[in-house]
């Protein structure tokens, strides 16, 4: 949205059935940073402004306004329409009334044959704020509850660097989204502290982070990037421990890794400037593996980059919603967030029950097998391919995921990273429970309690089928399908042609780097020339991996690591292949989600194991057991 504005390519008007405050984010940072550039400096000509407006009409409403082929927008009662007369507390001309129009542009009537009338009156979330800021200073009530030295900072009156301009800015900003948040007491994202009664405001606080994790650290337009700048320019420092999400290049081989100079200084300048607001020199998009970075349970923190909010909330039983880009950096210069969704206890519920019991038992032996046994050599693919699964069965809810504790002896911390990667791509929620695995399901007690309140709020069960499994993994290994490149061997076996292995999405651990080198030592074969690997970690394990010797068994083998970026950043040739019929092969349910749209290439799902095994045979086999299936022996 930030990229929109500031191009003056926005479009004039958003209408949401729900409220998204993410989306509000960039407008708001627009606003607050770049007044001169996209506003229409308050003489209310709506014609000159970059900023759209933005009107949240609900469920209802939004189901009417999905056949109409076109709205209007009246603003106040200039057309005669006497009974158009704002009056919900916001100011007239920006509360409007959405109609729908004929075909002739004339307002439809409730007469037009069985064409009802559409007529929704809303205000522009954006503007519906002007008070704000007026009612904290006069100490009228509002929907955010600021300390003496808060609002302070607010006014700039902080003390050091408290005092200045970014922080202030920060401030405006964390407040502005909150009280856009506000309202919303059905969305269980961001529901405040204090829930809605009749005749009162809901409200909430800004509470204390330890650490926060920037995920607005790819390039992807010279808005982000103006906008840190402006933060340096401005005097900003961060106020926590803060780490930063993978960047658009390796900062030290773009050249070796034909990065275009000009996209890779862009991407670099991003990086420089963050560093310049006191955050660490990580680049990763798994600060779990940072040992000083890790937080304990119950810590209230604020992250960034969806596997590791999934993986913060879920493995690690620490709190942190799914902030907006922009918004993490100016909560880590205040060192405060909102006291609110996924930060509460109530929030943390889970509102659906999936139940894989059934299905993990049919599968018990090979997923408790040794993992170096050939009965067990595909079963880590299970992993992601069940996150991927109870993400998109979860229907947006905190789900309860049961049957995993059958098998808890044999789950690592490698196989949640998957899992968490994977929910995350079709989940909206930031939080699962695995009963028997994560820390808040971890006991029968713990789990037993959650079930009696699922139960007396009627929630959903679904029961996770093979079904849904295996259509899981086919849409996995799917990504862009294509049949080019595809053969027999000397034995009449199909093959297919596997141009490119992508590894680590997320970031490698020290544990995978060891099983890689375990793989690549297993038998005498040398890695296929016309095979490219390349893994993905950061310069945290990077070093360890090196002190260890794993890094350089691997790349006498013929990997490539890169460093300080991630998969989803690297979408160009030449490191993804130029041909257009080639095929990427990857162990990331993350990645295969998202690769055939991010490269324009086909993307192959499978195990670490076959991974390497394709390695250095330069070729996939389509038919691999005995029942002529290419599915996964799970």
């Amino acid at each position: 949205m930030l990229e929109l504005i500031l191009n003056k390519t926005s479009p004039k008007a958003i209408i949401l059935r729900d409220l998204d405050s993410i989306l509000c984010t960039g407008a708001i940072v627009a606003q607050e940073f770049f007044p001169e550039e996209c506003c229409d400096g308050g003489n209310g000509d709506r014609s000159t402004s970059f900023v759209p407006e933005v009107y949240v009409v609900g469920d209802f409403n939004y189901g009417l306004l999905e056949n109409v082929n076109s709205v209007s927008f009246h603003y106040n009662d200039s057309d005669g329409d006497n009974e158009f007369n704002p009056s919900n507390g916001g100011i007239d001309k920006n509360t409007v009334e959405i109609r729908e129009e004929g075909r002739d542009g004339e307002h439809v009537n409730n007469n037009s044959n069985s064409k009802s009338k559409v007529s929704i009156r809303t205000a522009n979330l954006l503007q519906q704020q002007d008070s704000v800021f007026e009612n904290i200073d006069n100490g009228t009530e509002t929907g955010l509850q600021l300390t003496v030295e808060e609002q302070r900072i607010l006014k700039g009156e902080g003390q050091d660097h408290a005092s200045s301009k970014a922080m202030t800015l920060a401030m405006r900003t964390i407040v502005r989204v909150t009280s856009i948040s506000l309202p919303s007491s059905t969305s269980p994202s961001f529901q405040p502290s204090s829930s809605n009664q009749k005749g009162k405001k809901n409200t909430t606080r800004l509470i204390p982070i330890t650490s926060a994790h920037i995920d607005a650290v790819t390039f992807i337009g010279n808005g982000g990037l103006r906008f840190v700048e402006e933060l340096v320019q401005l005097g900003g420092k961060v106020s926590v421990k803060t780490t930063l999400n993978s960047q658009s290049v390796d900062r030290r081989r773009w050249k070796d890794l034909g990065v275009e100079p000009s996209f890779a200084n862009k991407a670099n300048r991003i990086g420089d400037a963050y560093l310049k607001l006191g955050c660490q020199l990580s680049f990763t998009c798994a600060p779990y593996l940072i040992k000083s970075s890790r937080p304990s349970f119950g810590e209230q923190i604020m992250w960034g980059e969806s596997n590791a909010v999934v993986y913060a909330n879920s493995v690690i039983g620490a709190r942190t919603e799914k902030y907006a880009d922009y918004f993490d950096i100016c909560a880590a210069l205040i060192g405060k967030v909102p006291l609110a969704g996924f930060h509460l206890s109530e929030n943390r519920i889970p509102s659906i029950v999936l139940d894989a019991t059934e299905l993990i038992a049919e599968s018990l032996s090979l997923l408790q097998g040794d993992i170096n046994s050939g009965m067990r050599k595909d079963v880590d693919s299970f992993y992601p391919t069940m996150g991927w699964l109870c993400g998109q069965l979860s229907d947006g809810k905190v789900p309860l995921i049961l049957g995993f504790d059958q098998i808890s002896s044999r789950v690592t911390d490698d196989d949640l990273k998957a899992f968490c990667a994977a929910f995350g791509t079709t989940g909206t929620s930031p939080l699962f429970h695995m009963a028997g695995i994560t820390p808040e399901a971890y006991d029968d007690t713990a789990v037993d309690e959650m079930l009696m309140n699922h139960d007396k709020k009627d929630g959903k069960v679904v029961k996770v089928t093979p079904t849904h499994l295996i259509d899981a993994y086919e849409t996995l290994n799917s990504g862009g399908s294509n049949n080019q490149g595809t053969s027999s061997d000397e034995t009449g076996t199909s093959v297919e042609k596997i141009d490119l292995i992508a590894l680590g999405n997320p970031h490698l651990s020290v544990s995978e780097l060891r099983r890689l080198t375990e793989l690549v030592k297993q038998d005498e074969r040398k890695k296929h020339g016309d095979v490219r690997v390349m893994a993905a970690l950061s310069r945290h394990v990077h070093s360890q991996g090196k002190k260890l010797g794993y890094i350089k068994s691997l790349e006498d083998f013929g990997i490539t690591f890169v460093n300080d970026t991630c998969w989803c950043m690297m979408i160009d040739q030449p490191i993804i292949p130029a041909s257009a019929e080639a095929k990427i092969m990857t162990n990331s349910g993350k990645y295969a989600h998202y690769g055939a749209g991010l490269t324009n290439r086909s993307l192959r799902f499978a195990s670490l194991v076959e991974c390497i095994d394709v390695s250095k045979n330069g070729t996939r086999l389509l038919n691999r057991n005995e029942n002529d299936s290419c599915l996964p022996s799970w």
